[in-house]
Order: structure tokens, then sequence, then C-alpha cells
């Protein structure tokens, strides 16, 4: 999930967060360009990435009469916001799914204009908790989240949350799920990782509420960008900017340019996957590395009707199992049972255990959550059972995790990050938007640079 501010409703209704169109991202209307000689061509502006910052940042420019090339390295559109159709037969949104700041998010407001091609709604929190295999009301949760709450709203300090926590809280019989519900599923990130003044410093609220998509965010969202060129399977290796303009060096050739928007994630910054030459201030590199990439995965189970009926569970429904872990890193899931009023349900892992999930691989996420739901719903559940899969954005070469997170001490970095080079240098993409780790962010700050570029570079 890309970023959401949690809170936890009176009977807990689910922490608010973070099959129309049978077609796959991919397959959807986008102009790929054909193969040609970047030698040969020369642009006012080159854009690296067609996740939803770069989209936003090309549609704008040529909305400006600039002359674009937007490259991207993967072979599809989208990068984090990813629809897939032939795992489970269905639609299926591998990342971002949730549609945040729902009332003021313009990416749904879009959607709800193309009502005969997009069922656009409006969560409606409802939620399940289970304590072993026992339904609660929730209340006990409930009310640990109003404390941590106090503790979370009292003052900005750029410091561990988990510091700020008093030991008898932790002491509590649900801390380790509601640390699993405010830590590792809303930021992506355990208590000890996570700083409250990157919300507060950084992050506005836009509209209130989320929203989901039947047809699959990365669907509505290569709708939204139809039309945009793109030339795929790009890999860019070296940005030169010591000469007039700049140079982007590619596994295609080299791209000639007046300004270079650079939209790929911090992860891929900080791994200097990408070489800048000559090197860019020592500050940009701090800005990587502090505002980093969580680990954040959907564990997706297809089950059968059967398993909906009988349970009575309902479509949309937030499911918070009580977990016991006491370790640094809650060790359990937040949970989104029969979405859209499918069989597909979704097991979300955050933070460190989620990277430990990652480098046991698929099968050890998979049988991780089946484990779990056994001791739930009893062993028959594997009765159940028809289809499972995992997603894995931190061994994602092209993103190398989910979405960013500020690490203690380094929320002031967001503003470092998204600051120009040379006039000729400009970085837009999640992590540099005051709605961070939100799909309708990164488009939000495509649009913001477009404007720093106008008005910096005055191409």
């Amino acid at each position: 999930m890309l970023h959401n501010n949690v809170e936890i409703f009176m009977n807990l209704k689910k922490i608010s967060r973070r099959e129309l169109l049978k077609k796959s991202i991919s397959s959807l209307p986008f102009l790929a360009l054909p193969n040609f000689s970047f030698s040969q061509s020369s642009f006012d502006v080159v854009v690296i990435g067609a996740g939803a910052s770069g989209l936003s940042a090309t549609a704008e420019l040529l909305s400006k009469g600039k002359s674009v090339l937007c490259v991207e390295a993967m072979n599809r559109i989208g990068g984090r916001c990813h629809t897939d159709n032939s795992i489970f037969g269905v639609p299926y949104d591998m990342g971002a799914h949730w549609l945040h700041n729902y009332s003021g998010n313009q990416i749904a407001k879009y959607g709800k204009k193309h009502k005969d091609e997009f069922n656009i709604y409006r969560d409606p929190d409802n939620a399940l908790v289970f304590d072993g295999q026992k339904k609660v009301t929730g209340f006990k949760l409930y009310n640990l989240y109003k404390k941590l709450e106090e503790y979370k709203y009292n003052g900005v300090k750029d410091v561990p949350f988990m510091s700020l926590i008093p030991q008898r809280i932790k002491k509590n019989e649900w801390f380790d799920t509601a640390h699993q519900l405010l830590g590792a599923c809303n930021p992506g990130v355990d208590f000890n990782e996570y700083t409250l003044a990157d919300d507060h410093l950084n992050y506005k609220n836009i509209g209130a509420g989320d929203g989901f998509v039947k047809e699959g965010y990365g669907t509505l969202l290569a709708h939204y960008r139809k039309g945009v060129p793109v030339k795929l399977n790009t890999l860019v290796k070296e940005i030169q900017w010591d000469g007039k303009g700049v140079k982007v060096e590619t596994n295609q050739g080299t791209i000639s340019a007046k300004v270079c928007v650079v939209t790929v994630s911090t992860g891929v910054l900080s791994s200097d996957k990408i070489k800048f030459k000559p090197a860019l201030p020592l500050e940009k590199y701090e800005a990587f590395d502090g505002i980093s990439l969580c680990t954040y995965n959907h564990i997706t189970l297809k089950l059968r009707e059967e398993f909906y009926k009988t349970f009575k569970i309902k479509p949309d429904v937030y499911f918070s199992p009580r977990i016991i872990t006491k370790t640094p890193s809650p060790k359990g899931y937040c949970g989104t049972l029969r979405l859209h009023k499918s069989n597909l349900s979704y097991f979300d892992v955050g933070g460190q255990f989620a990277k430990d999930l990652e480098a046991e691989g698929t099968k050890a996420s998979i049988d991780f959550v089946i484990n779990s739901l056994r001791s739930t719903f009893g062993s028959e559940f594997d009765n159940y059972l028809i289809k499972a899969h995992a997603t894995r954005w931190g061994q994602n070469q092209y993103t190398t995790g989910s979405y960013s997170s500020a690490k203690p001490g380094k929320a002031h970095l967001r503003k470092v990050l998204k600051s120009p080079v040379g006039d000729r240098i400009f970085f837009a993409g999640e992590a540099t938007s005051i709605n961070f780790a939100t799909v309708h962010g990164a488009d939000l700050s495509g649009k913001r640079v477009v404007k720093d570029v106008i008005k910096i570079a005055r191409i």
C-alpha cells in the first residue's frame, strides 16, 4: 500500500488507510514508442520512470508543447501501481490498492467520471477481530489505539516512535496487534524505525477516507494516462550533467536533453544503480538513504465461496487476529477479505518481518499466512484454498521496496530530496510528494515538478 493516516473507528471499524475491464495493465491504451536512434534525437526533457509520477510529468510537459521522452526500465508502465489479471483470473493489485485521501483524490475523481468502465466506491470500513478462534468486539484493541494516539500527537519529535511509548503500554496484551496495524501495515516500518515527524512535517491531507476500484488501481492509472508515450525496456545507467544540458546513457543509446526529471524510487537512487556525472551534492545522497523504502507485501489467497459463507464474511472487511510475538517487529499481517465481492483476500505484511519473509521465499510467506488462518478457522481451512500468491517488492530490482518512509532523524530530508540540482536535474515521485507513499501523491509530484522545470530551467 502506499501511505495512509490510520484511524480506528469506535467498534474497530477498520483503520483508514493508507471485473468490468478484463485486461491487464500492459494491454491498456498507451503509446509504446518504436525503436529509434537516441543519438539522432534531442529533447527539452527526458523523464526517467513511467510510474504515476513519470506519466504525470510527461503528460504535463506534452500539454505545454514541450518535446519530451519518457523512458522506463520495465516492460510495462505503472511502476508500483500494477494490476494483474492472469494470476487469479480477476483484477489483482500487486502494489498500490487503496484510493487514499478518497474525497480529494484526483485519480478517484477521474474514475468516477468514467463510471461505465470503473466501479469506484468508498471503503465500507467493516472490521473483523479475532482473539484465537473467538470473534471479539475489538474494543480492547481500539482502546489501546487511543492511548497510542495520545503519544503520537503529543508534539513533533524526529525520534523512533517506540521510544515515546511507556512500558505499561508495551505490556498490553493487544500491543503487538496494534503495532502491526499502526506500524508495519501503515508506514510499512516498525515503531523503532518510524518517526512522527515524517507525517507532521511532510504530509498534508487533501481528502478524507479511502476508496477502492474494482477493476484495479493499476488498470485505473493506465486508463488515466492513456496515450502518454513511453519507451519501455530502457534502463538508465548514467546521467551526465557536466556540459550543456544533460546526456542520459541507457542500454539502448544516449539521450540528449536540456533537462532531466528523475522519478525512480529512493531505493534505486540509494543503491547507486544510476550514476551521476559529476556526483550530486552529498546532501542528495543523504536524502536518498534517509528517505528509505519500506517493505510491504500482499500475500493473497483465492478462497472458495463456501469459506465466506460459512464464516459470514462481508465484502471488503478488514481482518485483525490478535498476535503475540514480543519482538521488535510483529510477526503478523493485516487482512482484507473478499475484496470487491470476489474470492480474493489480501494478507499484508510489512516492516522487518516482511523483509525476513521475502528472504525466506514465496513459499515461506504463503505458509505463514495459511498456518495463521488454520489457527483461527481450524484445520479444515485448507479445504477452502484454491490458489495463493505473494509479492516481493523488496526483491524487484526496479523498485527495491514498496513506498517511502523517513528514518528517525531524517524527516527533514524530504525537502532536500525534491530540490533540483544545477537547474538541470529535477526529482519527482511519491517520496517527494505532500501525499507521499500514495499513487495520487506521485501523480501530484509529476505536476509539481513540471512547474519547477518551467520556472527554474526556463525551457
